[in-house]
């Protein structure tokens, strides 16, 4: 019985995405536990065939506390691979992807949505599986530098976008700054004297004003404005 409770507490601290608090939350662990304690309880007043009888059935419902605990693992995992997949999506909508590699984009848009469904339905296996051919399918995606008198911009002006938040990430990414998210501590240490935090890159606010350091020797002169990049 021991052996068990341990199982299930491994199954979900070995996974990194779940903890112990959401193993007491399940009522499957903790009728296995008040079972296995009346068990033993039985065993102390030489109960034997009582003791026997609640071991098995804690057993019973220890087992389920492990199903549940690996149906919760994976559920966050799903979780995880459909916030990345709906990232990629993202990215592939700024570089135009639909008319730059229309095979790929189409083939995306099917596999998203057969994630979206059967994580809806709680088939996180199938979910997590259309989301990595999402990932895989918008892989070789690049970005669109955007030109204005074959001069980049110099400036940033950090924007409130509904439902994608700007954040350092997110601006070295843009095809008009470096097209590479992993660029996104050039733009931090460049800037980070203007945050109200100078040690946490993610309390940045709308409206801030960003110098975008050139990497390549690239000219970058003025501020990017959105209206006339879409021109």
């Amino acid at each position: 019985m021991k052996r068990i409770l341990v199982t299930i507490l491994f199954v979900l601290l070995a996974t990194g995405m779940a903890s112990a608090q959401n193993l007491l939350d399940n009522d499957a662990y903790k009728k296995a536990v008040q079972l296995r304690d009346q068990a033993q309880q039985a065993l102390s007043n030489g109960n034997f065939d009582q003791a026997q009888q609640l071991s098995a059935q804690s057993e019973v419902y220890a087992k389920q506390a492990v199903d549940l605990a690996q149906q919760l693992a994976l559920g966050y995992r799903a979780t995880n691979w459909l916030d990345r997949a709906k990232e990629r999506i993202a990215y592939a909508e700024s570089v135009k992807a639909a008319d730059r590699f229309p095979q790929d984009w189409n083939s995306a848009q099917k596999d998203y949505a057969d994630a979206q469904q059967s994580y809806t339905a709680k088939k996180f296996e199938n979910s997590i599986s259309a989301s990595q051919a999402v990932v895989a399918a918008l892989a070789r995606l690049t970005p669109v530098p955007v030109v204005m008198a074959n001069v980049l911009p110099e400036f940033y002006t950090v924007r409130l976008i509904p439902n994608r938040r700007d954040c350092f990430w997110r601006i070295a990414e843009y095809p008009f700054v470096y097209g590479d998210p992993l660029k996104w501590k050039i733009l931090y240490e460049a800037n980070r004297q203007k945050l109200q935090d100078p040690n946490n890159p993610n309390l940045i606010q709308p409206g801030m004003v960003f110098t975008i350091p050139s990497v390549n020797g690239e000219k970058r002169s003025g501020t990017y404005k959105p209206e006339a990049a879409t021109k």
